[in-house]
């Protein structure tokens, strides 16, 4: 059996080891955890910061309480890295992962993210994963994370224009959902796509990041300490950070 612990870098309770049972079964269970203090969602760099020493704490957690790899459920991976010093077991991010993923499925991939104000933010996290060549666009839908939910079809339409404006104008064969709360619209979006002679994939990371963490758990792969070394001891006044356990 395989834990994968999803820690959702908001106040907000968001759903997503519920949504995803169906992805559960002999050899895989989820668990997640909000963070206690922190911003209602994630749409900006200031979000990212005040998010990340509560996402280090629950990866922390996390794995002392037995998980074996650790899922951060934000388009934006924060505290990413900072996450793989603190702990021993997997972690991915949805955004580092669904990239990569997109750059195997197709030769450009375009990222259709929530505000205006978050184009540059995956501009340069397209960079950062050495993946600037492969990344069409990023088209902002101009969404709110928080209203996303609140008018299904219209969020549906406005992702499916976003989408076909990618592919015709900017060249993408592959689309990426820029928000974790795009929840369980990929396989509509590829239907519409195809009935406009569109045809291509569209990934809900989520889903194909929890299967991920689990493939590298299973084969006892996670990231390396060379590059993720682990933090040096000493006193950080202020924050509420757990102690790592040693596993036996």
């Amino acid at each position: 059996m395989v834990t994968v612990h999803l820690v959702i870098p908001t106040t907000t309770k968001f759903e997503f080891a519920g949504v995803l049972r169906h992805l559960e079964g002999p050899d895989l269970k989820l668990t997640q955890s909000h963070i206690s203090r922190g911003p209602a969602s994630i749409e900006c760099e200031y979000d990212e910061l005040f998010a990340g020493p509560e996402v280090v704490a629950d990866a922390i957690r996390a794995q002392n309480a037995g998980a074996d790899a650790i899922v951060i459920i934000c388009m934006g991976d924060p505290a990413l890295h900072a996450v793989r010093e603190a702990v021993s077991i997997p972690v991915l991010g949805i955004g580092e992962t669904a990239m990569h993923y997109a750059a195997m499925l197709g030769h450009k991939f375009s990222v259709l993210c929530t505000l205006d104000r978050r184009k540059a933010n995956y501009e340069m996290k397209a960079r950062l994963y050495g993946l600037d060549s492969k990344l069409a666009s990023v088209r902002p839908t101009n969404i709110p994370v928080l209203d996303i939910h609140g008018d299904y079809e219209s969020t549906l339409d406005r992702l499916v224009e976003c989408a076909a404006a990618a592919i015709v104008e900017d060249g993408a064969d592959v689309i990426v959902l820029g928000c974790g709360c795009f929840q369980d619209m990929d396989r509509m979006m590829e239907d519409r796509l195809r009935a406009r002679g569109l045809a291509v994939p569209v990934i809900d990371s989520p889903p194909l990041t929890i299967l991920s963490a689990a493939a590298l758990a299973r084969t006892r792969l996670t990231h390396s300490k060379h590059a993720y070394p682990t933090p040096p001891a000493k006193d950080r006044p202020g924050y509420d950070i757990p102690t790592l356990k040693e596993r036996g």
